[in-house]
């Protein structure tokens, strides 16, 4: 798809909304329960600009809490200790600007992770959406990214293809990881692309190998403008005019929403409550983005396709939350996703 997601009414930023769990600090406003699909606004209510997620001398923090203040040490028994992330990042031509949002949003979700969940053992690896050129795992899709989209290597520890918390530079190995681009594959395979990726090339001998971890939680994050339905009936000569209706017909995933659950619950052996699922998709059919319009001057697309299959498969799960791909700032997103990763990590019991 073309273009980019632009400020309109009722699209970038504004009325969009989020789903899923309210910030703990609001929750007794919120009227619903963490994870169970209550609607969260996107002010940051205690007007923290988040400048002290970042030690001036050394970066972002990566170290445990010392709990000088006396605070309760967490049960080391208890919750998870461990997080897996993995982020399925759209990289076709409509897509940059998402891709900015991300990577500036990054470092203050794993700092409020560290400061909430006290976890600093994690795995994080890049996706892409589409199934890309090269040999070898470069051109596998679901192959974790290594380099950026010019070919910069991002760092990683050699034969790994995801960043830890060892990672020298995890929010500069991230930024390079997710940087995909705006000329990837136009044919989306979001969900082909995830569970190839959690699936075959996370066994042994496979492309992610070592990624997926038993003990750990998984937390998925899908961001695309684009729905993932092989079947979505678009017109020949689409409006292109905002409405909200399908503007292509990529032959993208196989599959159906129920099927993608049972096949990533299964990644995880069959236990639901060990992933999070939230997803940056396209929604105006329910209020958010507006549907996909071009500018006749510049020939510039803005506004995303209706997602209701993607946002099916992300609600179904009990630890899932959706947002508009079009907002202007995903760190209220990402800030309500911490809790919903609070919640999943309560409910959490490592197998063993």
């Amino acid at each position: 798809m073309l273009g980019a997601c632009a400020d309109e009414a009722g699209g970038r930023g504004g009325a969009a909304g989020w789903t899923g769990a309210p910030n703990p600090d609001t929750a007794g406003d919120a009227g619903e329960g963490i994870g169970d699909g209550g609607s969260v606004g996107d002010d940051d209510e205690d007007g923290d600009d988040d400048d002290d997620d970042w030690d001036d001398d050394a970066g972002l923090k990566f170290d445990l809490p010392d709990n000088d203040d006396g605070g309760e040490v967490p049960d080391p028994e208890e919750g998870c200790q461990k997080v897996d992330f993995v982020f399925v990042v759209d990289s076709s031509p409509s897509m940059a600007d998402e891709q900015d949002n991300l990577l500036a949003s990054f470092p203050g979700f794993i700092s409020e992770i560290e400061d909430t969940l006290q976890v600093n053992d994690f795995h994080v690896m890049v996706v892409d959406a589409g199934e890309l050129s090269g040999g070898g795992c470069e051109g596998t899709l679901g192959a974790g990214q290594v380099s950026n989209h010019n070919g910069q290597d991002c760092g990683l520890m050699a034969g790994q293809r995801y960043a830890t918390a060892a990672t020298p530079d995890l929010a500069g190995a991230f930024s390079c990881m997710a940087n995909r681009g705006d000329e990837g594959p136009a044919n989306e395979r979001t969900m082909d692309a995830l569970l190839q990726g959690l699936g075959l090339q996370s066994l042994v001998g496979g492309c992610n190998e070592g990624f997926l971890r038993d003990d750990a939680l998984l937390v998925v994050t899908l961001i695309t403008d684009e729905e993932d339905n092989p079947g979505d009936g678009s017109p020949d000569v689409p409006p292109l005019d905002g409405s909200c209706v399908p503007v292509d017909m990529d032959p993208n995933s196989g599959g159906d929403p129920t099927g993608w659950k049972s096949t990533l619950v299964g990644a995880k052996n069959g236990d639901e409550d060990a992933i999070v699922v939230l997803g940056l998709i396209g929604d105006c059919d329910v209020g958010g983005c507006p549907g996909m319009a071009i500018d006749p001057l510049g020939g510039v697309l803005s506004g995303a396709e209706p997602a209701p299959r993607l946002r099916s498969f992300i609600e179904s799960f009990g630890h899932g939350s959706t947002g508009p791909v079009c907002a202007n700032d995903y760190t209220p997103f990402f800030s309500a996703a911490v809790s919903v990763i609070d919640s999943a990590c309560s409910d959490f019991e490592p197998p063993g």
